[in-house]
Protein backbone atom coordinates (compact mmCIF):
# COMPACT_ATOMS: atom_id res chain seq x y z
CA UNK A 1 0.00 0.00 0.00
CA UNK A 2 1.04 3.27 -1.05
CA UNK A 3 2.35 5.92 2.02
CA UNK A 4 1.63 9.61 1.11
CA UNK A 5 3.65 11.35 3.52
CA UNK A 6 6.57 9.26 2.77
CA UNK A 7 6.10 9.53 -1.40
CA UNK A 8 5.95 13.38 -0.88
CA UNK A 9 8.61 13.66 1.36
CA UNK A 10 11.23 11.53 -1.08
CA UNK A 11 10.06 14.05 -3.70
CA UNK A 12 10.93 17.21 -1.49
CA UNK A 13 13.92 15.89 -0.06
CA UNK A 14 15.60 14.61 -3.63
CA UNK A 15 15.23 17.86 -5.44
CA UNK A 16 17.29 17.57 -7.93
CA UNK A 17 16.42 14.47 -9.37
CA UNK A 18 12.76 15.10 -8.71
CA UNK A 19 12.95 18.40 -10.18
CA UNK A 20 14.70 17.43 -13.39
CA UNK A 21 12.73 14.48 -14.11
CA UNK A 22 9.23 17.18 -13.92
CA UNK A 23 11.02 19.66 -16.10
CA UNK A 24 12.38 17.24 -18.58
CA UNK A 25 8.82 16.01 -19.15
CA UNK A 26 7.62 19.52 -18.66
CA UNK A 27 9.98 20.95 -22.40
CA UNK A 28 8.72 17.63 -24.18
CA UNK A 29 5.29 18.61 -23.46
CA UNK A 30 5.85 21.90 -24.23
CA UNK A 31 6.92 20.72 -27.31
CA UNK A 32 4.45 18.25 -28.20
CA UNK A 33 1.48 20.97 -27.68
CA UNK A 34 3.10 23.95 -29.23
CA UNK A 35 4.11 22.14 -32.72
CA UNK A 36 0.52 20.57 -32.94
CA UNK A 37 -0.68 24.04 -31.55
CA UNK A 38 1.08 25.50 -34.46
CA UNK A 39 0.28 23.45 -37.23
CA UNK A 40 -3.28 24.00 -36.49
CA UNK A 41 -2.70 27.86 -36.19
CA UNK A 42 -0.99 27.94 -39.55
CA UNK A 43 -3.80 25.37 -40.85
CA UNK A 44 -6.40 27.64 -39.95
CA UNK A 45 -4.72 30.55 -41.07
CA UNK A 46 -4.54 29.56 -44.25
CA UNK A 47 -8.46 29.03 -44.56
CA UNK A 48 -8.92 32.71 -43.60
CA UNK A 49 -9.27 34.65 -46.87
CA UNK A 50 -12.03 32.12 -48.48
CA UNK A 51 -13.48 32.01 -44.28
CA UNK A 52 -14.01 35.61 -45.04
CA UNK A 53 -16.09 35.35 -47.64
CA UNK A 54 -17.58 32.24 -46.08
CA UNK A 55 -16.60 29.89 -48.42
CA UNK A 56 -13.82 27.03 -48.43
CA UNK A 57 -13.16 26.78 -52.41
CA UNK A 58 -13.15 29.44 -54.94
CA UNK A 59 -13.33 28.62 -58.74
CA UNK A 60 -12.71 30.48 -61.50
CA UNK A 61 -11.27 29.66 -65.55
CA UNK A 62 -8.60 31.33 -67.25
CA UNK A 63 -9.19 32.52 -70.03
CA UNK A 64 -7.40 34.69 -73.41
CA UNK A 65 -6.68 38.13 -73.03
CA UNK A 66 -9.25 40.72 -74.26
CA UNK A 67 -8.68 42.31 -77.41
CA UNK A 68 -9.59 46.02 -76.99
CA UNK A 69 -9.92 47.70 -73.45
CA UNK A 70 -13.65 49.31 -74.11
CA UNK A 71 -16.57 48.98 -72.17
CA UNK A 72 -16.93 45.66 -70.42
CA UNK A 73 -14.18 42.87 -70.51
CA UNK A 74 -13.68 39.74 -68.45
CA UNK A 75 -9.80 39.53 -66.74
CA UNK A 76 -7.92 36.65 -68.27
CA UNK A 77 -7.78 34.80 -65.61
CA UNK A 78 -11.61 34.72 -65.06
CA UNK A 79 -13.43 33.71 -68.13
CA UNK A 80 -16.93 32.29 -68.39
CA UNK A 81 -18.24 28.83 -66.33
CA UNK A 82 -21.18 27.89 -68.46
CA UNK A 83 -24.83 27.49 -66.15
CA UNK A 84 -24.57 23.63 -67.01
CA UNK A 85 -21.20 23.16 -65.26
CA UNK A 86 -22.34 25.10 -62.65
CA UNK A 87 -25.47 22.70 -62.38
CA UNK A 88 -23.18 19.73 -62.48
CA UNK A 89 -20.61 21.76 -59.46
CA UNK A 90 -23.76 22.68 -57.52
CA UNK A 91 -24.64 18.82 -57.12
CA UNK A 92 -21.39 17.20 -56.23
CA UNK A 93 -21.17 15.11 -52.61
CA UNK A 94 -19.94 17.66 -49.82
CA UNK A 95 -21.14 20.84 -50.76
CA UNK A 96 -23.02 23.01 -48.00
CA UNK A 97 -23.45 26.07 -49.59
CA UNK A 98 -23.17 27.68 -53.25
CA UNK A 99 -22.51 30.88 -54.48
CA UNK A 100 -21.54 32.51 -57.72
CA UNK A 101 -20.58 36.03 -58.92
CA UNK A 102 -19.71 37.80 -62.12
CA UNK A 103 -16.47 40.18 -62.23
CA UNK A 104 -16.15 42.53 -65.00
CA UNK A 105 -13.22 44.97 -65.67
CA UNK A 106 -15.01 48.15 -67.43
CA UNK A 107 -13.12 50.58 -68.99
CA UNK A 108 -15.26 53.74 -69.36
CA UNK A 109 -14.31 56.70 -71.50
CA UNK A 110 -13.74 58.68 -68.32
CA UNK A 111 -12.73 55.81 -65.79
CA UNK A 112 -11.79 52.51 -65.16
CA UNK A 113 -14.13 50.16 -63.01
CA UNK A 114 -14.16 46.82 -61.06
CA UNK A 115 -17.43 45.62 -60.92
CA UNK A 116 -18.40 42.20 -59.18
CA UNK A 117 -22.26 41.08 -59.64
CA UNK A 118 -23.63 39.32 -56.48
CA UNK A 119 -26.11 37.69 -55.33
CA UNK A 120 -27.10 39.86 -52.37
CA UNK A 121 -29.06 37.19 -50.01
CA UNK A 122 -26.43 34.42 -50.48
CA UNK A 123 -23.95 34.18 -47.32
CA UNK A 124 -22.02 32.54 -49.43
CA UNK A 125 -19.47 34.99 -51.46
CA UNK A 126 -19.11 38.50 -51.75
CA UNK A 127 -23.46 38.65 -50.23
CA UNK A 128 -21.23 38.48 -46.85
CA UNK A 129 -20.01 42.24 -47.55
CA UNK A 130 -23.53 42.88 -45.92
CA UNK A 131 -21.85 43.07 -42.51
CA UNK A 132 -19.71 45.53 -43.85
CA UNK A 133 -21.24 48.39 -44.82
CA UNK A 134 -20.28 51.54 -43.56
CA UNK A 135 -23.27 54.09 -45.16
CA UNK A 136 -26.91 53.06 -46.71
CA UNK A 137 -28.26 49.85 -46.84
CA UNK A 138 -27.26 47.00 -49.29
CA UNK A 139 -28.14 45.59 -52.56
CA UNK A 140 -31.71 44.60 -53.21
CA UNK A 141 -32.79 42.26 -55.71
CA UNK A 142 -34.85 44.03 -58.84
CA UNK A 143 -33.95 47.54 -57.71
CA UNK A 144 -31.28 49.14 -59.99
CA UNK A 145 -28.96 49.56 -57.29
CA UNK A 146 -25.16 50.01 -56.76
CA UNK A 147 -22.90 49.57 -53.56
CA UNK A 148 -19.56 51.57 -54.09
CA UNK A 149 -16.45 50.38 -52.07
CA UNK A 150 -15.20 53.00 -49.24
CA UNK A 151 -11.89 54.39 -51.36
CA UNK A 152 -13.41 54.46 -54.24
CA UNK A 153 -16.60 56.31 -52.99
CA UNK A 154 -14.24 58.75 -51.43
CA UNK A 155 -11.89 59.18 -54.76
CA UNK A 156 -14.74 60.07 -57.03
CA UNK A 157 -16.58 61.72 -54.08
CA UNK A 158 -19.88 59.49 -54.45
CA UNK A 159 -22.38 59.52 -51.45
CA UNK A 160 -25.31 57.36 -51.01
CA UNK A 161 -28.64 58.25 -53.19
CA UNK A 162 -26.22 59.35 -55.71
CA UNK A 163 -26.32 57.91 -59.32
CA UNK A 164 -23.17 55.94 -61.45
CA UNK A 165 -22.54 54.97 -64.48
CA UNK A 166 -21.07 52.23 -65.64
CA UNK A 167 -20.62 50.22 -68.71
CA UNK A 168 -23.32 52.45 -70.22
CA UNK A 169 -25.56 51.44 -67.57
CA UNK A 170 -27.12 53.97 -64.38
CA UNK A 171 -27.65 53.12 -60.73
CA UNK A 172 -28.06 54.27 -57.84
CA UNK A 173 -25.79 53.62 -55.17
CA UNK A 174 -27.80 52.46 -52.06
CA UNK A 175 -24.75 52.48 -49.45
CA UNK A 176 -21.21 52.12 -49.30
CA UNK A 177 -19.48 49.21 -48.16
CA UNK A 178 -15.62 48.74 -46.89
CA UNK A 179 -13.73 45.65 -48.12
CA UNK A 180 -10.40 46.17 -47.03
CA UNK A 181 -11.09 43.50 -44.64
CA UNK A 182 -12.05 40.81 -47.13
CA UNK A 183 -10.27 38.26 -49.62
CA UNK A 184 -8.93 40.29 -52.98
CA UNK A 185 -10.81 38.15 -54.85
CA UNK A 186 -14.39 39.98 -53.34
CA UNK A 187 -12.77 43.81 -53.34
CA UNK A 188 -14.16 45.68 -56.44
CA UNK A 189 -14.83 49.36 -57.00
CA UNK A 190 -18.64 48.74 -57.82
CA UNK A 191 -21.12 45.70 -56.88
CA UNK A 192 -24.04 45.12 -58.42
CA UNK A 193 -26.94 43.00 -58.17
CA UNK A 194 -25.83 39.59 -60.06
CA UNK A 195 -28.70 39.99 -62.78
CA UNK A 196 -27.69 43.34 -63.47
CA UNK A 197 -24.15 42.27 -63.85
CA UNK A 198 -25.30 39.64 -66.30
CA UNK A 199 -26.66 41.41 -68.44
CA UNK A 200 -23.92 44.13 -68.45
CA UNK A 201 -21.45 40.66 -69.57
CA UNK A 202 -24.16 39.10 -72.23
CA UNK A 203 -24.02 42.87 -74.03
CA UNK A 204 -20.62 43.47 -74.10
CA UNK A 205 -19.07 42.72 -77.46
CA UNK A 206 -15.32 42.34 -75.83
CA UNK A 207 -16.80 39.59 -73.49
CA UNK A 208 -18.34 37.91 -76.61
CA UNK A 209 -15.57 37.69 -78.89
CA UNK A 210 -13.09 36.24 -75.85
CA UNK A 211 -15.39 34.53 -73.77
CA UNK A 212 -19.10 33.39 -75.22
CA UNK A 213 -21.41 34.36 -72.40
CA UNK A 214 -25.46 33.64 -71.53
CA UNK A 215 -27.38 35.23 -69.28
CA UNK A 216 -27.26 31.88 -66.32
CA UNK A 217 -23.40 32.12 -66.60
CA UNK A 218 -20.87 33.34 -64.22
CA UNK A 219 -17.14 33.30 -63.83
CA UNK A 220 -16.50 33.17 -60.15
CA UNK A 221 -17.73 30.25 -57.46
CA UNK A 222 -17.77 30.00 -53.71
CA UNK A 223 -18.54 26.94 -52.25
CA UNK A 224 -18.92 25.82 -49.05
CA UNK A 225 -17.62 22.31 -48.36
CA UNK A 226 -17.16 19.34 -45.74
CA UNK A 227 -13.65 20.00 -44.72
CA UNK A 228 -12.94 16.26 -45.34
CA UNK A 229 -13.86 16.35 -48.59
CA UNK A 230 -12.11 19.87 -50.15
CA UNK A 231 -9.25 17.84 -51.67
CA UNK A 232 -12.10 15.10 -53.20
CA UNK A 233 -14.29 18.31 -54.34
CA UNK A 234 -11.32 20.17 -56.31
CA UNK A 235 -10.39 17.28 -58.38
CA UNK A 236 -14.10 16.84 -59.54
CA UNK A 237 -14.50 20.17 -60.07
CA UNK A 238 -11.35 20.05 -62.10
CA UNK A 239 -12.88 17.60 -63.89
CA UNK A 240 -15.62 19.36 -64.65
CA UNK A 241 -14.31 22.76 -65.86
CA UNK A 242 -11.03 21.77 -67.63
CA UNK A 243 -7.03 22.12 -67.58
CA UNK A 244 -7.97 25.92 -66.97
CA UNK A 245 -9.35 25.93 -64.12
CA UNK A 246 -8.39 27.59 -61.23
CA UNK A 247 -9.68 26.25 -58.03
CA UNK A 248 -8.47 27.74 -54.49
CA UNK A 249 -8.42 25.59 -51.22
CA UNK A 250 -6.74 26.46 -48.07
CA UNK A 251 -4.47 23.74 -49.43
CA UNK A 252 -3.32 26.36 -51.82
CA UNK A 253 -2.41 29.36 -49.14
CA UNK A 254 -0.39 26.64 -47.17
CA UNK A 255 1.48 26.02 -50.45
CA UNK A 256 1.97 30.05 -50.97
CA UNK A 257 3.31 29.77 -47.25
CA UNK A 258 6.48 27.44 -48.48
CA UNK A 259 7.11 24.15 -48.32
CA UNK A 260 7.28 23.92 -44.85
CA UNK A 261 3.69 24.84 -43.78
CA UNK A 262 2.31 22.49 -47.12
CA UNK A 263 3.52 19.54 -44.88
CA UNK A 264 2.59 21.04 -41.65
CA UNK A 265 0.98 17.97 -40.55
CA UNK A 266 3.80 15.35 -41.42
CA UNK A 267 6.29 17.83 -39.67
CA UNK A 268 4.61 18.17 -36.14
CA UNK A 269 3.76 14.61 -36.48
CA UNK A 270 7.17 13.55 -36.98
CA UNK A 271 8.99 16.23 -34.54
CA UNK A 272 5.72 15.36 -31.74
CA UNK A 273 7.02 12.05 -31.93
CA UNK A 274 10.70 12.81 -31.49
CA UNK A 275 10.14 15.02 -28.24
CA UNK A 276 8.26 12.54 -26.72
CA UNK A 277 10.63 9.71 -27.11
CA UNK A 278 13.72 11.87 -26.39
CA UNK A 279 11.37 12.49 -22.66
CA UNK A 280 10.74 9.67 -22.22
CA UNK A 281 14.22 8.38 -22.48
CA UNK A 282 15.45 11.22 -20.10
CA UNK A 283 12.76 10.32 -17.49
CA UNK A 284 13.58 7.13 -17.41
CA UNK A 285 16.70 7.55 -16.86
CA UNK A 286 16.17 9.81 -14.24
CA UNK A 287 14.18 7.61 -12.32
CA UNK A 288 16.56 4.72 -13.17
CA UNK A 289 19.27 6.69 -11.64
CA UNK A 290 17.14 7.70 -8.32
CA UNK A 291 16.01 3.62 -8.35
CA UNK A 292 20.09 2.66 -8.17
CA UNK A 293 20.69 5.16 -5.57
CA UNK A 294 17.78 4.30 -2.54
CA UNK A 295 18.74 0.41 -3.50
CA UNK A 296 19.68 0.13 0.35
CA UNK A 297 16.58 2.07 1.25
CA UNK A 298 14.27 -0.52 -0.45
CA UNK A 299 16.00 -3.17 1.47
CA UNK A 300 15.32 -1.92 4.65
CA UNK A 301 11.99 -1.59 3.54
CA UNK A 302 11.40 -4.98 2.36
CA UNK A 303 13.53 -6.01 5.58
CA UNK A 304 10.85 -4.24 7.85
CA UNK A 305 7.80 -5.95 5.77
CA UNK A 306 7.20 -4.16 3.11
CA UNK A 307 6.43 -6.73 0.48
CA UNK A 308 7.21 -6.58 -3.35
CA UNK A 309 3.97 -5.04 -3.99
CA UNK A 310 4.08 -2.18 -1.70
CA UNK A 311 7.69 -0.84 -2.45
CA UNK A 312 6.26 -1.29 -6.16
CA UNK A 313 3.45 0.54 -5.52
CA UNK A 314 5.36 3.40 -3.96
CA UNK A 315 7.88 4.15 -6.53
CA UNK A 316 5.28 3.97 -8.65
CA UNK A 317 3.00 6.66 -7.39
CA UNK A 318 6.64 8.29 -6.89
CA UNK A 319 7.06 8.06 -11.05
CA UNK A 320 2.89 9.11 -11.71
CA UNK A 321 3.16 11.95 -9.23
CA UNK A 322 6.41 13.17 -10.89
CA UNK A 323 4.75 12.60 -14.23
CA UNK A 324 1.70 14.57 -13.41
CA UNK A 325 2.92 17.38 -11.90
CA UNK A 326 6.13 17.68 -15.19
CA UNK A 327 2.64 17.36 -17.57
CA UNK A 328 1.01 20.24 -15.42
CA UNK A 329 3.93 22.69 -15.53
CA UNK A 330 4.20 21.85 -19.54
CA UNK A 331 1.14 22.95 -19.83
CA UNK A 332 1.82 26.37 -17.97
CA UNK A 333 4.90 26.50 -20.10
CA UNK A 334 2.56 26.29 -23.34
CA UNK A 335 -0.05 29.05 -22.42
CA UNK A 336 2.71 31.18 -22.21
CA UNK A 337 4.82 29.94 -25.56
CA UNK A 338 1.22 30.46 -27.20
CA UNK A 339 0.45 33.84 -25.59
CA UNK A 340 3.60 35.03 -27.29
CA UNK A 341 3.40 33.27 -30.39
CA UNK A 342 -0.24 34.82 -30.80
CA UNK A 343 1.37 38.07 -31.29
CA UNK A 344 2.83 36.94 -34.54
CA UNK A 345 1.88 38.69 -37.84
CA UNK A 346 1.62 36.03 -40.44
CA UNK A 347 1.81 37.70 -44.30
CA UNK A 348 -0.81 34.96 -46.18
CA UNK A 349 0.13 35.07 -50.20
CA UNK A 350 -2.92 35.93 -52.43
CA UNK A 351 -2.62 33.87 -55.79
CA UNK A 352 -2.43 37.20 -58.91
CA UNK A 353 -5.87 35.25 -60.12
CA UNK A 354 -7.41 36.41 -57.46
CA UNK A 355 -6.54 39.82 -57.44
CA UNK A 356 -9.47 41.85 -58.79
CA UNK A 357 -7.04 44.46 -60.58
CA UNK A 358 -5.63 44.43 -64.13
CA UNK A 359 -2.04 44.10 -63.85
CA UNK A 360 -1.02 46.44 -67.00
CA UNK A 361 -2.17 49.14 -64.57
CA UNK A 362 -0.23 51.20 -61.46
CA UNK A 363 0.14 48.63 -58.86
CA UNK A 364 -1.98 45.72 -60.25
CA UNK A 365 1.31 43.34 -60.72
CA UNK A 366 2.67 44.23 -57.07
CA UNK A 367 2.56 41.33 -54.59
CA UNK A 368 -0.66 40.75 -52.75
CA UNK A 369 -0.83 39.98 -48.96
CA UNK A 370 -3.42 38.78 -46.31
CA UNK A 371 -2.09 39.69 -43.08
CA UNK A 372 -3.06 38.30 -39.74
CA UNK A 373 -2.40 37.51 -36.03
CA UNK A 374 -1.64 33.47 -35.89
CA UNK A 375 -4.45 32.26 -34.38
CA UNK A 376 -2.61 29.89 -31.77
CA UNK A 377 -4.59 28.23 -29.29
CA UNK A 378 -5.03 25.24 -27.35
CA UNK A 379 -7.54 22.93 -27.63
CA UNK A 380 -9.08 21.68 -24.25
CA UNK A 381 -8.60 17.92 -26.36
CA UNK A 382 -4.96 18.71 -26.85
CA UNK A 383 -4.49 19.79 -22.84
CA UNK A 384 -6.35 17.30 -21.41
CA UNK A 385 -4.34 14.27 -23.91
CA UNK A 386 -0.87 15.92 -22.73
CA UNK A 387 -2.08 15.73 -18.89
CA UNK A 388 -3.43 11.91 -19.63
CA UNK A 389 -0.10 11.40 -21.76
CA UNK A 390 1.95 12.79 -18.65
CA UNK A 391 0.44 10.29 -16.59
CA UNK A 392 0.73 7.50 -18.69
CA UNK A 393 4.43 7.95 -19.08
CA UNK A 394 5.13 7.66 -15.55
CA UNK A 395 3.03 4.58 -15.28
CA UNK A 396 4.49 3.23 -17.91
CA UNK A 397 8.26 4.49 -16.64
CA UNK A 398 7.70 2.67 -13.05
CA UNK A 399 6.07 -0.76 -14.27
CA UNK A 400 9.27 -0.74 -16.66
CA UNK A 401 11.23 -0.54 -13.03
CA UNK A 402 9.00 -2.67 -11.09
CA UNK A 403 11.22 -5.61 -12.25
CA UNK A 404 14.28 -4.17 -10.68
CA UNK A 405 12.64 -2.97 -7.51
CA UNK A 406 11.48 -7.10 -7.40
CA UNK A 407 15.49 -8.45 -7.83
CA UNK A 408 16.50 -6.50 -4.78
CA UNK A 409 17.39 -8.20 -1.80
CA UNK A 410 17.26 -7.13 1.70
CA UNK A 411 20.26 -9.71 2.64
CA UNK A 412 22.89 -8.55 -0.56
CA UNK A 413 21.99 -5.01 -0.09
CA UNK A 414 22.21 -4.77 3.52
CA UNK A 415 25.62 -6.81 4.14
CA UNK A 416 27.99 -3.93 3.95
CA UNK A 417 26.43 -1.82 6.12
Amino acid sequence: MMNLEYLLKELYFRKRRTLTAIFSLALGICILITINALSSAYTEAARMPLKEIGADITVQRAGNVPENLVGPVFACSAVTIKSDEIKQIRHLQGIQGFGQALLLWVFDADRFTIVLGIDPENPVGPGILRTQMTHGIFLEKGKNQALAEVSYAKNYNIQTGDNVTVGGKTYQISGIVDASKATKIAVANIYLDMVDAQKMAKESKQVQNVSPFESKDANLLFIKANPKQIDALARSIKDIIGEKASITTPASFLKHLGSLFSLSDKFSLATSLMALVITVLIVLKTMAGNLAERSNEIGVLKAVGWSNKDVVSQFLGESILQCLAGGILGLIFTLIATFLLGHMQVNIPIPWEMSPTPHFLPGGGDPVFKTLQLPVTISWRLAAFSIILSTVIGAVTGGLLSRHIARIKPSEVLKNE
